[in-house]
């Protein structure tokens, strides 16, 4: 495997994509257990983007992952149309679980996109 040079990234990022190197995606089986084995602010280091959480899509351009952002978009408003017939709660609970699920996956988008080279369509890649 060639060692890719993290130096052009934050300390957190370089933090972010050694675990990932370490131990791949979340749904492998070895990221739990290391994940586990984090202080609580490592976990969130690793596990949320906060950025992603508030900003979504325009993070996610910020980030250059343009592809992703266009998915995000798209989503956003189908669900948008879809909770124009529900409860306002109900509409308010999918659009923040939206906006929980990119904020979740974003870390991993970029890491995959920045180390790994890949550059794809799904914003939720490695997740489920």
């Amino acid at each position: 495997m060639n060692a890719i040079d993290l130096s052009r990234f934050s300390p957190k990022w370089q933090f972010r994509f050694t675990f990932f190197q370490q131990h791949g995606a979340p749904k492998e089986p070895g990221f739990k257990q290391a994940w586990k084995a984090l202080s609580f602010g490592d976990r969130l280091k690793v596990n949320i983007n906060f950025f992603a959480f508030f900003f979504g899509f325009i993070y996610l351009l910020i980030l250059g992952m343009w592809r992703k952002a266009l998915v995000v978009v798209g989503i956003t408003f189908a669900l948008a149309i879809v909770t124009l017939f529900l409860p306002d709660v109900v509409a308010r609970a999918v659009l923040i679980a939206l906006n929980f699920l990119v904020a979740s996956s974003t870390n991993y988008s970029y890491y995959l996109e920045q180390v790994k080279g890949k550059a794809s369509w799904n914003p939720f890649e490695g997740m489920f």
